[in-house]
């Protein structure tokens, strides 16, 4: 189909070249000389076979086509309408391949070659001169036409590549998901399930020689126990948050997690007045992930603290405080302030893995004692994506397609007048610019710019009023500088917004059309006695109304067009954002109902076994409490297996899991044995 699509358009205009010359020529009677007929037939075999080339080789087929129009020295200028055309086309294709700076140097090429035909075909400066500025006018609007559409498939691709980046943690969500639940199991398991057993075998071992260790070890299961209950409750809380959770604004997730952590007995006040309520996407996922981690490590050093969160948006950045009073430290007569004191308490990742996620937005975090009094903080800074590089908004909109259409559009009224008077085409240069300058700015306000258009058109009917322009020039600038307000129009239908909101602008350019020449012909001396009494009004009026009605068809196909560009873009965009969000979503759901499963499996088998550890250890059985211990490990050895199994890392793991019980045992007793 591609194939087909590639030569269709050579093929295309090899017919119609054909058709216009020498078949419309011989039909009317008139001669073709056979070394016409030779030449003619060879140039456009030539460019339509090279157009061909034009998506694989387009600055090559660019300048092989325009090599070919050198023939129009030889052959009438209706020989070569095809090689024409492909120029344009392989322009084009260079404008929407290649960067942008090739495009304009290629066009320049192709301009300075035309005027050097223009040269050797034509006597007249003026024909030149047209000549140079056709040039210009047809090759600057080739060039924006197709930056603008290498512009679109840059956004296509990008949207793409992130669809394809969500299909891929789509797939990877529920692995992800049971490899990071794994560490945390992990760490449970190996903190205090382990701990009860191995203390319990060492109290066994030395029954008989220290016999007062049977009490010590049995209270060390009985905490080993409750705290194995408070973390596996702490992570059952967590994995039975909503799934909905991950899309959620920041302000709302954040509220719902100081609430869990309220239930597990910490008291949380949360401070979120400058905080960004409705903020999504990475930024939130990271503050929401150190919040939680945050949390977490107060839970775990310091429960029933205070803790206060304070969440601030302002300068570029999201700024994060977490920070506990020290209750439970200050209980126990430890104190967080000493350097490294909460480290040692657990593996260290926890403040790594924070520090990762403000690293991977280009942000901070500090965590450590707070200064002067008991208790820790965490603080963190999170730039938001778009304060990384400040610009000015109003040279940000102007690209380098809109740069070429403003110099096409300009191009087309200087042309008009070097045709109509060529004398006063230096007058006639700066109304065209002023005319087509606020076109730079058509897709940022089109509304403002349509207005501004409509303003500048009439600058030839005032400076003929003022005698500064003559009427056939202000006509020619007149007529010509219509296709700059149709350029406004369909940047209004296209930019602006619905159909239902920029319809209204369909009259409004035919009414200021339909002014300007009205005013014109008035101030020309079309009608000399035209507005300067009673009888002149009412017929001007009547002009301006019937030139409005006959202008809107027009227009109104300008608006049409526009229109449909805009919905067919809002309909690829809707598409894609479907595809992504639907992507999203089900890497959400999955990763939630791995949670869910896994949750299930913790309440289901570890959870009773934790709780037996608590009651037989409490009951004075410790044998049963390590028994108890032990079946717990082997749940939750089991379910770690098949987490890492899932994850691709289950080899070794019962090896390992062996080797460490041996290491913890032989540490316990030797702990224990001492007086």
């Amino acid at each position: 189909m591609e194939r087909v699509r590639n030569w269709l358009l050579p093929a295309l205009l090899a017919v119609a070249q054909l058709s216009v010359w020498p078949g419309l020529t011989l039909l009317r009677g008139e001669s073709v000389q056979a070394p016409q007929l030779a030449v003619g037939l060879a140039a456009t075999a030539s460019a339509v076979a090279v157009l061909g080339l034009r998506r694989r080789f387009p600055v090559a087929a660019t300048l092989a086509i325009e090599a070919t129009l050198v023939a129009e020295v030889v052959v009438p200028e209706e020989a070569l309408l095809a090689a024409m055309a492909a120029g344009v086309a392989a322009l084009y294709s260079v404008a929407v391949r290649r960067p942008a700076g090739t495009a304009v140097l290629v066009a320049a090429v192709l301009t300075g070659s035309a005027v050097l035909r223009s040269l050797a075909v034509y006597d007249s400066p003026v024909d030149v001169g047209g000549e140079a500025l056709a040039s210009v006018a047809v090759y600057a609007g080739t060039v924006g036409v197709g930056l603008s559409r290498r512009r679109w498939l840059a956004g296509r691709r990008a949207a793409e590549r992130e669809l394809a980046r969500a299909e891929a943690v789509r797939r990877t969500a529920a692995g992800t998901e049971r490899q990071r639940l794994a560490r945390e199991l992990h760490d449970v398991s190996a903190h205090h399930l382990t701990s009860v057993v191995v203390t319990a075998d060492a109290a066994r071992r030395l029954g008989e020689s220290r016999p007062e260790l049977t009490a010590d070890a049995l209270r060390l299961a009985a905490e080993g126990g409750r705290e194995t209950v408070r973390a596996l409750h702490r992570l059952v809380a967590v994995m039975r948050s909503p799934a909905a959770d991950e899309e959620s604004p920041l302000e709302e997730r954040i509220a719902e997690l100081a609430a869990g952590f309220e239930r597990l007995g910490q008291r949380v006040s949360l401070d979120t007045a400058s905080g960004p309520a409705a903020l999504t996407g990475p930024v939130a996922e990271a503050a929401f992930g150190v919040v939680r981690e945050a949390l977490t490590n107060t839970l775990r050093y310091a429960p029933g603290a205070a803790v206060r969160i304070v969440v601030r948006d302002g300068a570029g950045a999201l700024d994060l405080l977490v920070e506990d009073d020290g209750a439970a430290e200050a209980a126990s007569g430890t104190t967080a302030r000493a350097p490294g004191a909460r480290q040692g308490l657990g593996s260290g990742r926890g403040t790594a893995g924070m520090r990762d996620r403000a690293a991977g937005l280009g942000g901070t975090l500090e965590a450590g004692p707070r200064p002067d009094v008991p208790g820790w903080s965490v603080r963190a800074r999170l730039p938001h994506p778009s304060s990384a590089v400040s610009r000015n908004p109003a040279l940000t909109s102007v690209s380098s397609a809109d740069t070429a259409t403003v110099l096409a559009v300009s191009a087309l009224p200087v042309i008009a007048v070097l045709i109509e008077r060529p004398a006063a085409t230096a007058t006639a240069c700066l109304p065209a610019v002023l005319h087509a300058l606020p076109l730079l700015w058509r897709r940022r306000t089109p509304w403002t710019v349509l207005f501004l258009v409509l303003a500048s058109a009439w600058i030839p009917p005032v400076a003929v009023a003022l005698g500064l322009l003559p009427s056939d020039v202000a006509w020619a600038l007149t007529v010509a500088g219509a296709c700059a307000v149709c350029v406004a129009l369909h940047a209004v239908a296209a930019f602006a917004g619905p159909a239902g909101r920029t319809w209204p602008a369909v009259l409004v350019t035919a009414g200021g059309l339909a002014s300007t020449a009205v005013a014109l012909d008035a101030f020309g001396g079309g009608r000399p006695e035209a507005g300067t009494g009673d009888a002149g009004v009412p017929f001007l009026v009547f002009l301006t109304v019937f030139l409005t009605a006959f202008t809107a068809l027009p227009m109104g196909g300008v608006w049409g067009l526009g229109v449909f560009v805009r919905r067919r873009r809002e309909s690829v965009t809707r598409r894609e954002d479907s595809a992504l969000t639907a992507a999203v979503w089900s890497a959400v759901v999955e990763a939630h109902e791995e949670r869910q499963r896994i949750a299930a499996e913790l309440r289901q088998e570890v959870l009773r076994h934790a709780d037996e550890v608590v009651v037989r250890a409490e009951r004075g059985d410790l044998d049963g409490a390590a028994e108890r211990a032990r079946a717990g490990l082997a749940a939750m050895r089991e379910l770690l297996a098949v987490l890492r199994q899932g994850a691709g890392a289950a080899t070794g793991t019962a090896e390992n899991a062996e080797k460490e019980n041996a290491e913890n045992t032989e540490a316990a007793a030797k702990h224990l044995s001492k007086p």
